[in-house]
């Protein structure tokens, strides 16, 4: 009797050895959730680690620049080989192990151009710009070319105008003589692309006779109406007489002449929406963002613009088209939703600059005529996972709607993540209308299977053990994509559930659009991006909302985001081909950082907040804004209303 008891005792130590580890930590998988679980739209591929890799892209690095040369340091050469696999987290933790002092002046420099391109692919902009701030050590012509190139870029794409151009000014020491022109036609794209205001601003600075020289020339062309070329041209003819010991190449300047004999900005501009339909709010608050814009011109200096109404027939999209091009338009605005967009991009020829304000199903075969600009939630979830892996985040968990919306939202992020060099270890989706999310949380932190061992445990041990169910151990974060009333309910199942301590990422939907403290305490810590219009304040901003905005009814509710998306579809329609045919070219925007694909697809660079005390804090706290709701107002606003951007 006494030896079986010992056996059973021996049994019962030797199983417990295995379970306990169990209850405590779960270890990495990438296992695909069940289909009872598991929408069909969320692809079982996107959970494993992504092989297929995409060619760089500008952003990137200088065309000849050496990504590794023989003799260079070993863990460099790994580092390059890494980059040009796509493999853009292994190869910066290759550069961050290697230390500066074991390298020569001129290999520090590269490391930090190298890294500063890496950062930039992955959406890093505001870190590619650190890595790049202080002196450069190196004393090689094409290394310091090279280095001043992506301080510029890094400038360009967080729309610092001031900064690209003393960067590019800069690189022009170091170029060859065949190389001049393609950097003075990069510095006048950056002058043509920003706001006359920021323009003038710079030109209030001390300032090289170089640069005053460019901003002189920038303001004419800008300032000169198009319709007007002889004028136009006597100007820049002018500046020529005045400027002779100017660095401007004659070539570029006989470009700058042709392009103001070529260039017709629009006139007509067509809005094709459905008014009269469930889409009315959102129909509506795009319109009267861009009227706003607009109505604040001189008269002599606004678009004459004309509605199609296609109401509730989404096939009659076509129909009001071609009749907006019969009538003249210059460049139309619509439709509004997939469906018609689908149907327009299936039916007819895009005959004039059209910009969709929604994405079509499938994308098309390019069409240098065709735009989108829209609040894309896919492009959204995607720079939710660039943030995740800036923020060092490499596994964790989804948790989204079984919605159209929530199923693309998730599969954009994991599909992104998983390109940067992340993992999902789990998914879980819930109905729309769930009020009970114990279940689904519970699942998705393996809290259940921590509690059916501890049942196995005191089953095996006669219950004479004291420990508690634990969530799974093997994630660092949480991506959360839901609406505001959802979010509200599922995020203190999560604190309960023991994800106190997990950072949780979500999108712009969380936010309602209006500060509610007392309910939305429980969003507290979640982070998510917006738009500077929605949550970030400056005089320009607060100028805006107070003259151009006024008592618009809907501006404490998620259309006002729309309202925000039609005052930058005015700022951006004479930028469309410019920057279109370079990707590089950033407008600071309400909706965020602009910039337009080679597809024709406009990108957002957002803000990032999180909830504190119920109401949006602005994380990465910078000079050109501050937050709307938690810090204190800016009184300093003008007297009368600001002109509209152009």
């Amino acid at each position: 009797m006494k030896h079986s008891k010992l056996i059973i005792q021996f049994i019962g130590l030797f199983g417990l050895v295995l379970i306990l580890p169990a209850c405590q930590s779960t270890p990495p998988t990438t296992r695909v959730p069940g289909t009872t679980t598991r929408p069909a739209a969320i692809d079982r591929g996107i959970y494993k680690a992504s092989t297929a890799k995409e060619p760089l892209d500008q952003h990137s690095l200088p065309r000849d620049f050496p990504l590794a040369i023989s003799g260079d340091d070993i863990r460099l050469q790994q580092a390059a080989a890494l980059f040009q696999s796509g493999n853009l987290g292994l190869a910066l933790d290759m550069l961050d192990s290697i230390e500066d002092n074991s390298l020569s002046l001129d290999l520090r420099t590269r490391k930090r151009i190298f890294q500063a391109a890496i950062l930039l692919q992955a959406g890093g902009n505001f870190q590619a710009r650190q890595v790049l701030r202080g002196s450069v050590e190196s004393d090689r012509p094409a290394t310091l070319a090279a280095f001043y190139l992506m301080r510029a870029k890094t400038a360009m794409v967080q729309a610092e105008t001031a900064d690209a151009l003393h960067a590019l000014l800069k690189r022009e020491q170091f170029l060859t003589a065949n190389q001049v022109l393609e950097n003075q036609r990069m510095i006048w794209n950056t002058l043509m692309i920003a706001d006359l205001q920021k323009l003038k601003n710079i030109q209030q600075q001390d300032m090289s006779a170089e640069l005053m020289g460019w901003l002189e020339l920038a303001m004419i062309v800008r300032k000169n109406s198009s319709y007007d070329f002889a004028s136009t041209e006597q100007a820049i003819n002018n500046w020529r007489i005045k400027n002779l010991s100017h660095p401007a190449s004659a070539q570029l300047l006989d470009q700058i002449t042709g392009e103001a004999r070529l260039t017709k900005l629009p006139k007509k501009v067509a809005f094709l929406l459905p008014l009269t339909s469930g889409y009315e709010p959102a129909a509506r608050a795009i319109r009267d963002g861009f009227e706003a814009m607009n109505n604040d011109q001189p008269v002599n200096g606004r678009y004459q613009l004309r509605f199609y109404d296609y109401g509730r027939d989404a096939d009659a999209a076509v129909l009001y088209y071609n009749q907006a091009v019969y009538d003249g338009a210059d460049i139309i605005i619509g439709p509004l939703g997939r469906k018609s967009i689908d149907g327009l991009l299936t039916a007819t020829e895009i005959r004039v600059p059209t910009l969709l304000l929604s994405p079509p199903t499938v994308q098309k075969a390019i069409q240098q005529n065709l735009f989108q600009f829209s609040l894309s939630q896919k492009l959204e979830a995607q720079q939710v996972a660039q943030r995740v892996w800036l923020d060092g985040h490499r596994h964790g968990v989804v948790l989204f709607p079984q919605t159209p919306i929530g199923q693309r939202m998730a599969t954009a992020f994991i599909q992104h993540f998983n390109k940067l060099g992340g993992e999902i270890v789990n998914s879980e989706s819930y109905a729309a209308k769930e009020t009970d999310f114990s279940p689904v949380v519970r699942r998705l932190l393996d809290v259940d299977q921590s509690k059916q061992r501890i049942a196995e445990m005191k089953v095996l041990l006669g219950g004479n053990i004291t420990t508690e169910a634990r969530r799974r151990q093997d994630i660092d974060f949480i991506f959360l994509p839901a609406a505001n009333r959802n979010a509200r309910l599922i995020k203190p199942v999560l604190d309960f559930f023991y994800a106190l301590n997990l950072p949780i990422y979500s999108t712009s939907r969380i936010f309602s659009g209006k500060p509610d403290p007392v309910n939305d305490r429980d969003l507290d810590r979640i982070r998510f991006p917006d738009m500077p219009w929605m949550i970030a304040n400056n005089v320009e901003l607060e100028s805006l909302r107070t003259f151009l905005q006024g008592g618009w009814p809907n501006k404490d509710t998620s259309y006002n985001r729309l309202y925000g998306l039609g005052m930058d579809i005015f700022s951006i329609l004479p930028r469309l081909k410019r920057m279109r045919e370079n990707s590089l070219l950033h407008y600071q925007g309400l909706s965020g950082i602009l910039n337009i694909d080679a597809e024709g697809v406009v990108h957002r660079q957002m803000l990032w907040a999180r909830f504190i005390k119920g109401t949006p804090d602005l994380i990465d706290k910078q000079s050109t804004y501050q937050g709307r709701f938690s810090e204190k107002k800016f009184k300093a606003i003008p007297a009368i209303a600001p002109a509209a951007r152009q």
